[in-house]
């Protein structure tokens, strides 16, 4: 399959079509300010790849939070919110190629281990939320994207067969799992994960630095 040859089409939204991985870190910052902590390298690495729940759970025991599991999420929930609304453009490109898709009748999810409270304003803003048929959550499944499971969930809504669906991801860690699902791959080039950007060209099907390629 080509890269401009499928049915469906499923997107990572964070680091791929939204201008987002500032505001995590920004998050973590402001979290660990109001207790008088330092965010690592270290912390960045363990959890980068958590469900808000599970990076939770860690955060508190490491640290000895004293609010519980909940209080955390919500706390990092509200703090998302904020900065997705006000501080999240589209990457370039992202709009024109998403409506070229839609327009041709491309199926499409995107599927994301943000919380649809925290993405779902920002999408709505920019004008492209109801360019997508369906969408899936990692925290419906409680798996990470190393798995194939929430891209296998996103094209059974869209009703489309991994082998007709093309992924979009911008972290190897999702590459690789999307490849396990039998999903052809374009990596998409993101400044947080440029050190990572010879392994995804040699995982990936494709690659490219912007949607604006695409169009």
């Amino acid at each position: 399959m080509n890269i401009k040859d499928f049915k469906g089409a499923i997107f990572d939204l964070d680091g791929t079509l939204l201008d987002s991985m500032h505001i995590w870190h920004d998050v973590d910052e402001e979290f660990f300010r109001r207790r008088n902590l330092k965010v690592t390298p270290e912390y960045i690495e363990v959890i980068k790849n958590m469900h808000l729940k599970a990076a939770a759970v860690y955060t508190k025991e490491k640290y000895n939070i004293k609010e519980d599991i909940d209080e955390i999420v919500n706390e990092w929930l509200d703090l998302c919110a904020q900065g997705y609304l006000n501080n999240v453009d589209l990457k370039p490109g992202v709009y024109e190629y998403l409506k070229a898709l839609h327009d041709k009748g491309v199926k499409m999810s995107f599927a994301t281990a943000s919380e649809r409270v925290v993405c779902e304003g920002t999408l709505k803003k920019h004008g492209i939320f109801d360019f997508f048929d369906t969408f899936a959550y990692v925290s419906e499944i409680n798996i990470g994207k190393t798995e194939p499971d929430i891209y296998l969930l996103a094209s059974e809504r869209m009703g489309v067969a991994p082998e007709d669906c093309i992924v979009f991801e911008d972290i190897i860690e999702g590459i690789c799992g999307a490849k396990k699902g039998n999903f052809t791959v374009c990596g998409v080039y993101d400044k947080s994960s440029a050190d990572d950007t010879d392994i995804i060209k040699e995982v990936a099907d494709y690659y490219i630095k912007s949607f604006e390629e695409l169009l």
